[in-house]
């Protein structure tokens, strides 16, 4: 028996925990409509001081320039963060995606651009303007934007115009933010719009005219007899586009939890900080909600399953990995199963969506069904330790249930529903010695410690978060290593070292290796591979952080989503 099955009966009360009754209970599946009501939790009051009249202090998570402890060394580090992430890996699309560069000389100019670009003439000097090139004279190849990554990273500038909107700063440098982010709402947008089905969002896409994933074969979402391409549902198929407004664009199919949770909190932390903005265009803003209605409505629906809270597609399909309901494990239903996983998903999700839809049919779903009904905040605090498997464990469960815990202690707002949350991710994060609690993943700091506080998006903290938590996350984020951040080669330890079981790191640091045991039969450590050593990744966060080894040809550029998604977060959030 899979071990999670095993938890989850284990501490299942043996009945099935109701899916919102059958098919034909369902009145409607066209959504939720805008009643005209207001929020059921009301952000607060928008009046930021006027720009480049700060620093004002704003008692954020982590330090912003006028709030004590604020460091300076990783203000400069999100400069050139920035820079790398916008001036290059989200110039395509508008969201975050790998490119690569491969010659010495163009790798000289995108070194030189992230060290030197600066705030002038009311904007951002882009790559061009820095460098007399356009990117796509430098980039051998993009990379698709993927919705885990490129979602998240909207968050990120979502989160960044708000902090240096509300802290007075430079002019400059708050116009830039808000030019990003108005192309980022645009590309979230494009991620439901290109699929031509309300309530459908692609996993991910990319241009047709660069070379990269946009040269990508494409199939028809259905044959000449009206029957879904592929036959057999896969993990990720290329489409074109359906809405007639993306026809320099291609989208993949089958969005997962992971791809569907990052498009959602990038949907969210644009809404909570744009919302009573008026540098905003309105209709902007009205697309948003309508966007996340239609995604909201479509996961109320109860399928052919007798579940609800099934990610569907565009070829009428449930997705590939596609079940966020408590009562399964992955891609199969457990009838009375309680996975904690899902469970803390969903609430991230729904609490997200209900902030941006502003409707009360699906403030009533979150309220009375999930919350009251179903009680997933009593699974995520009674089951949230399911997915720590030892060495076997998949990271990116982790980074899942990090994501759904940060939009569900954030978004939610039942006070006590937040408290099982919380309760839950503190049992995760510190539970023996190869927990959360020493994996240096900043991610996992960062939710812990809004946990231990009061801070939500409703309003300021009456308890503060935990404080080594915090400092954990100033030092892992001044530990990543400097910018451009390259996929290079890391080979910490030699065949000697492998066969010996001990090893010297790269900076000098000493590990015992447990052997091939990891998941995939990976090479791992016992202790955390410390951050300035660690293996390159796309995304730290789902990244094994006992493995010492990985291969790479430094020729692809990350865009630092990981490191971006966090400081924003910090410096956003108020304890």
């Amino acid at each position: 028996m899979h071990p999670l099955v095993f938890l989850m009966f284990a501490c299942s009360n043996g009945s099935k925990a109701p899916a919102g009754g059958s098919p034909d209970d369902t009145a409607s599946t066209d959504g939720a409509t805008d009643s005209g009501a207001g929020p059921a939790c009301p952000l607060p009051a928008y009046a930021p001081p006027d720009c480049g009249t700060g620093p004002a202090a704003r008692d954020s998570v982590l330090a912003g320039p006028g709030d004590p402890g604020w460091s300076a060394t990783l203000g400069e580090r999100a400069d050139r963060v920035e820079r790398q992430a916008n001036g290059l890996t989200a110039w395509a699309t508008g969201a975050a995606c790998e490119v690569r560069v491969v010659d010495d000389g163009p790798r000289a100019t995108v070194t030189d651009y992230i060290d030197h670009g600066e705030f002038v003439d009311g904007g951002q000097t882009d790559f061009l303007d820095a460098t007399g090139v356009a990117p796509d004279q430098v980039v051998e190849r993009w990379g698709k934007v993927a919705g885990a990554y490129g979602g998240a990273g909207i968050a990120a500038d979502a989160w960044r115009y708000g902090a240096l909107r509300d802290e007075g700063a430079d002019c400059a440098e708050v116009q830039a933010a808000h030019d990003r982010l108005v192309v980022g709402m645009q590309a979230l947008h494009k991620a439901t719009a290109i699929t031509g089905v309300d309530g459908v969002i692609a996993r991910g896409f990319a241009r047709k005219d660069l070379p990269g994933d946009g040269e990508n074969e494409t199939t028809p979402l259905f044959d000449d007899d009206g029957q879904p391409l592929p036959e057999e549902k896969n993990n990720g198929t290329w489409r074109q586009d359906q809405s007639g407004a993306y026809a320099d664009h291609i989208w993949e199919d089958s969005c997962s939890r992971d791809q569907y949770i990052g498009w959602v909190a990038g949907m969210a932390a644009a809404w909570e900080v744009v919302r009573d903005d008026p540098a905003f265009d309105p209709a902007a803003k009205d697309q948003l909600q309508a966007d996340a209605r239609a995604l909201a409505a479509s996961l109320m629906v109860v399928r052919e399953s007798g579940y609800d809270l099934e990610i569907m597609d565009a070829d009428g399909r449930m997705t590939y990995h596609g079940i966020l309901h408590h009562e399964s494990v992955d891609r199969v239903y457990v009838p009375g199963g309680r996975n904690s996983l899902n469970a803390t998903m969903t609430l991230g999700i729904v609490a997200a969506l209900a902030l941006v839809a502003e409707d009360p049919t699906v403030d009533a779903w979150l309220a009375d069904d999930l919350i009251a009904e179903r009680d997933l905040p009593g699974i995520v605090r009674e089951q949230s330790r399911q997915i720590a498997l030892g060495n076997a464990t998949n990271f990116s469960n982790y980074n899942m249930v990090y994501i759904g815990g940060l939009l569900a202690l954030r978004y939610l707002c039942d006070d006590d529903a937040r408290a099982g949350v919380a309760a839950g991710m503190a049992d995760l994060y510190q539970g023996d010695d190869r927990d959360p609690i020493v994996q240096s993943q900043a991610l996992y700091d960062l939710v812990y410690a809004l946990g231990q506080g009061d801070g939500t998006a409703f309003r300021s903290g009456g308890a503060p978060p935990d404080e080594a938590a915090v400092a954990k996350i100033d030092g892992l984020l001044g530990a990543f290593r400097e910018p451009p951040y390259w996929n290079i080669d890391v080979q910490n330890c030699d065949a000697d070292e492998i066969a010996s079981g001990v090893c010297e790191l790269d900076d000098g640091t000493m590990v015992t290796l447990l052997g091939y045991v990891g998941r995939n039969d990976t090479l791992v450590s016992e202790e955390p591979i410390p951050m300035g050593v660690r293996p390159s990744s796309n995304y730290l966060w789902r990244s094994h952080p006992f493995e010492p080894n990985s291969e790479g040809d430094g020729s692809w550029l990350y865009p630092n989503t990981d490191w971006r998604l966090v400081y924003w977060a910090g410096r956003w959030a108020h304890r």
